[in-house]
């Protein structure tokens, strides 16, 4: 027995299933997010979601604001280099005969002290940029606290009214 379909085409019937037949119940699975998100409740997945991802920006301030990572120099270094200038100047001041060469040895000084002075600049900008981030990235993970926190009330009290 053949059959017209709206396309013009014929196609073959297929007959109807014996009674005896078993019969298949077809299971639908859940995606495994869904899955995940059901086992574990929604806003305790939520809090675990926002728990990975604010640990990811706080890694992410901390290692990529990294104040040692510059060429500047770091604390460690500053010493010595404050050291090494004064010990230059002194050794270039007792060399100097008048004024004109005192002001030279003078501003010889000053830009060794003003490299380290850079240098220290630079690692506090730096240190002042990760304490921004990770401040931000708290800031982030609490404000996300207090949303799902919101979003669970309003659920029990639609719950309880409703």
């Amino acid at each position: 027995m053949t059959s017209e379909t709206t396309d013009g085409t014929a196609s073959q019937a297929l007959p109807p299933t014996p009674e005896h037949a078993p019969q298949f119940n077809e299971v639908r699975r859940k995606p495994k997010l869904k899955a995940l998100v059901a086992a574990v409740g929604g806003p305790n997945f939520a809090r675990i979601l926002l728990g990975v991802v604010t640990a990811l920006l706080l890694l992410l301030a901390w290692f990529g604001n990294n104040p040692n990572l510059i060429d500047s120099g770091s604390p460690s270094e500053w010493r010595s280099q404050l050291s090494s200038a004064a010990i230059k100047n002194e050794v270039n001041n007792g060399e100097t005969e008048g004024a004109p060469q005192q002001s030279v040895v003078n501003g010889w000084y000053a830009n060794d002290l003003a490299e380290v002075q850079a240098s220290q600049n630079s690692y506090l900008a730096r240190s002042s940029d990760r304490n921004g981030a990770l401040t931000a990235a708290i800031g982030l993970g609490i404000a996300g606290e207090l949303i799902i926190r919101g979003i669970e009330r309003s659920n029990r009290r639609r719950k309880t009214v409703g």
